[in-house]
């Protein structure tokens, strides 16, 4: 493989254009990342974390570090690791192959090996608790790793027993998460309950403003982006646990609207540019339908068919709930127009495999749902508080589903963060619709 000069891939300054792929121009560092990139790696501790906000610049920082880590001598393996490769190469290869150019680097994404600047390097996705299993028996020397707190702990841990050689650094970046994750209580405050870590850990928080490529608008475009627990974490770059109701500081009354208060025309040919519908689908548990409207800016929430069958005190099957939602439930639901060219097109979630092949068999257009939980909750938040999302006040069930919309305390407790499993049905109904149709550029612009 045909290599620049070893020297090329380290520059005097972060702002030095010589040696670095020619096909980028870098933009100016702030002083934070100046400082981490121009550091030598003998002076660093042996555990190096950068935590923030979004955008503070902490991974592109940590790219250019790779560079000096290259030249970096220190026995083991050099291994880049995520949730995933996938999200590797997204997150951090991506944007480190446009900096290096082409003749620079070879990476196999079968097998994850990359070779840069002539040092070779292992990518290892790590998704779960049996991700530790990769790397059991491997010595390694550096380790660079994206989005810590999405790392399971058993993977982290063994990958702190792998780092036996001298001069060994593990190097990592990180949005804030709970303060009792384990990233957190073990790690970054491993003095605090005597686990002895601190001596060996260095970590600093960045912000926006450590990034002074940001403009001012850009800046408030992030603000409103993120609203909750997820604006003090992603944009104020605090560790603060979600807690309590989810959604009751973006429920206020302007999200509910009436037949008065309903934009004109919007049920009407050329008042919306979409029309689907999202189900929740349920046997034992209750199955919701929605069925919005989009108008380009904001999405509507017109109806909801929702069937309890413990209250009811029956169940229906795949075909009775085909029928009362293509043609009505007698109950409010309106069911689809007769010419089946106008039929909304329904989005549901992929594990209901057989209500879908129902749906399927009476010529509905059926959609998998985006069924990421966190983001999914996100964005519903922020949607919520951009007043990008409105519900029809007839959603009786829905609404009542939202406003008791709470975090696991228990959960919480143990540094996991997710909802009651409790009357969620039309919280992943609305969830299921914005995850699948609405593009991040909509909730905050």
């Amino acid at each position: 493989m045909k290599m620049r000069a070893a020297n090329a891939a380290v520059p005097k300054s972060p702002d030095s254009r010589a040696g670095i792929g020619q096909t980028v121009k870098l933009l100016p560092f702030g002083p934070k990342a100046n400082r981490f990139i121009c550091r030598s790696p003998a002076e660093d501790a042996r555990i190096n974390v950068l935590v923030g906000s979004v955008r503070s610049s902490k991974t592109w920082a940590l790219n250019i570090r790779i560079l000096a880590l290259c030249q970096y001598s220190v026995a083991g393996q050099r291994i880049l690791t995520g949730v995933s490769k996938q999200a590797i190469y997204q997150n951090v290869l991506n944007d480190l192959f446009e900096i290096v150019g082409d003749s620079n680097y070879t990476y196999n994404r079968m097998t994850g090996e990359l070779w840069l600047f002539g040092t070779k390097w292992l990518v290892i996705g790590a998704h779960d608790e049996g991700s530790e299993k990769r790397i059991r028996g491997m010595t390694v020397g550096i380790a660079v790793c994206d989005e810590l707190v999405l790392m399971p702990r058993n993977f982290f841990m063994m990958l702190l027993s792998r780092m036996s050689p001298a001069g060994s650094r593990l190097y990592g970046s990180s949005n804030p998460d709970s303060p009792y994750h384990w990233l957190k209580e073990e790690i970054l405050d491993g003095d605090r309950f005597s686990h002895g870590l601190g001596k060996d850990v260095w970590w600093q928080t960045w912000s926006l403003n450590d990034n002074p490529n940001l403009s001012n608008e850009y800046k408030e475009f992030l603000k409103r982006s993120y609203v909750g627990v997820w604006h003090a974490r992603y944009v104020e770059g605090l560790w603060v646990l979600a807690e309590g109701s989810i959604l009751s500081g973006v429920l206020t009354p302007d999200v509910w609207y009436n037949d008065t208060t309903r934009p004109v025309g919007l049920l009407h040919r050329g008042g919306h540019m979409e029309r689907f519908v999202s189900i929740d689908v349920g046997t034992v548990n209750s199955q919701v339908a929605g069925d919005f409207y989009d108008d380009g800016k904001t999405l509507f929430l017109e109806n909801e068919a929702y069937f309890d069958s413990r209250k009811a005190g029956f169940q229906k099957t795949n075909a009775q709930y085909a029928t009362d939602l293509i043609e009505g439930d007698g109950n409010g639901w309106p069911g689809f127009p007769k010419d089946q060219r106008e039929w909304p097109g329904v989005i549901v979630d992929p594990s209901a495999a057989s209500f879908k092949v129902e749906l399927l068999s009476r010529g509905v257009f059926v959609m998998d749902a985006n069924n990421e939980v966190a983001d999914g909750i996100r964005r519903l938040a922020a949607m919520l508080g951009n007043k990008k999302f409105r519900i029809h006040e007839r959603c009786i069930g829905i609404r009542g589903d939202l406003e008791t919309y709470a975090w696991d305390e228990k959960a919480a407790a143990r540094g996991e963060e997710k909802p009651i499993k409790d009357h969620d049905h039309g919280c992943d109904v609305c969830r299921y619709a914005i995850q699948t149709k609405i593009s991040d550029w909509r909730i905050a612009a």
